[in-house]
């Protein structure tokens, strides 16, 4: 699969850190999500969102904004059973939904399942934290999703994949130390942020960032037994990765971290055997954490932030713009899963 851009532009721009994006089609507008922050690591932030008429992609205007009185981040946002869902995370992860795109029911915290360890398991837990990264759906019309769930004493104990049919309440698959964190090998950390894709042949790719590099691994229904087919992808501080089923292949784009070279949004073609075809969007610094959706005559849409438009500070706030990519795609002759 060859990946080309069309254009690359901020769509929302003003000084702040604006970060972490959300991009979905809810009928004739695409909306996006993200956190406004004084900086990556600020302690408090809110949750924005904004949207444009689908035929334009250029002029875009806020909705709404969601504050909790805190940290709030990692939002995404995706259509569930005909409602626009907004998650973020905020201590646990809260949701807001609206059938029109305008107005927005008050944010609800998730019914998610944490689920009891096995008796032989060593996790001694110091929060029964839950978390949610994406919210993907699955061929059977249900919702998934590979989240962390509780902090341990000696590390993070590892990712888990939820199945809910409302978007609302979710139920966990398998329990601490099966599943799919089977596919981390011992010594690389639990894994944190996690993508899920279904193909057409009742099988999932999931990409994983963990402590060591980014790591790809595929399962058949119903998505238990995921460890015999995992890779390295080479690629470290693997930020936020995210995954698009396309006609002609599986895409992902992450945050890249070249030696002695300055991070980067990327995109490659997934395959069975590694990823290829690497194409860098315009990015640097402080930048990626993007989502993908489907956008008009067959292009892809990548949403992204960045901060390479603004000088660097070493500490303090740290401002970052929205991006948007529009991205052609052709296909090739590359091996699929």
């Amino acid at each position: 699969m060859k990946v080309e851009s069309v254009w690359t532009r901020s769509i929302w721009s003003d000084g702040m850190h604006n970060a972490f994006p959300g991009i979905a089609r809810f009928g004739d507008h695409y909306y996006v999500t993200f956190r406004r922050a004084e900086g990556h690591q600020a302690g408090t932030g809110c949750i924005l969102v904004i949207r444009s008429n689908a035929n334009d992609l250029e002029s875009w205007e806020k909705v709404t904004d969601f504050d909790l009185c805190g940290n709030s981040g990692d939002p995404f946002i995706c259509s569930v059973n005909d409602w626009l869902h907004v998650y973020w995370h905020h201590r646990e992860d809260y949701v807001s939904r609206s059938d029109d795109g305008v107005t927005w029911t008050e944010p609800q915290m998730l019914d998610t399942e944490f689920p009891e360890p096995p008796p032989d398991c060593d996790i001694e837990f110091t929060s029964r934290r839950k978390w949610l990264f994406r919210i993907r759906k699955g061929p059977d019309g249900a919702y998934y999703s590979i989240g962390r769930c509780g902090l341990a004493s000696k590390g993070e104990p590892g990712v888990l994949l939820y199945r809910s049919e409302d978007g609302l309440t979710w139920k966990a698959m398998h329990t601490f130390g099966e599943g799919i964190r089977r596919a981390i090998p011992a010594g690389r950390g639990g894994g944190h942020e996690t993508d899920i894709a279904f193909l057409d042949n009742e099988v999932a790719v999931a990409a994983i960032r963990t402590n060591h590099q980014g790591l790809i691994t595929s399962a058949r229904h119903p998505y238990l037994e995921w460890e015999s087919s995992a890779y390295w992808t080479g690629i470290y501080n693997f930020g936020g990765p995210a995954l698009h089923k396309t006609p002609y292949g599986l895409l992902l784009a992450a945050r890249s971290v070249p030696t002695n070279e300055p991070a980067r949004c990327t995109i490659w073609t997934v395959t069975p055997q590694g990823l290829i075809n690497p194409f860098i969007v315009a990015s640097g610094g402080d930048c990626a954490y993007q989502t993908f959706s489907d956008g008009p005559n067959g292009e892809i849409l990548l949403c992204y932030y960045s901060s390479h438009e603004w000088p660097q500070r070493p500490r303090g706030a740290n401002p970052a713009n929205i991006y948007l990519a529009r991205v052609a795609i052709s296909p090739g002759l590359d091996p699929a899963f």
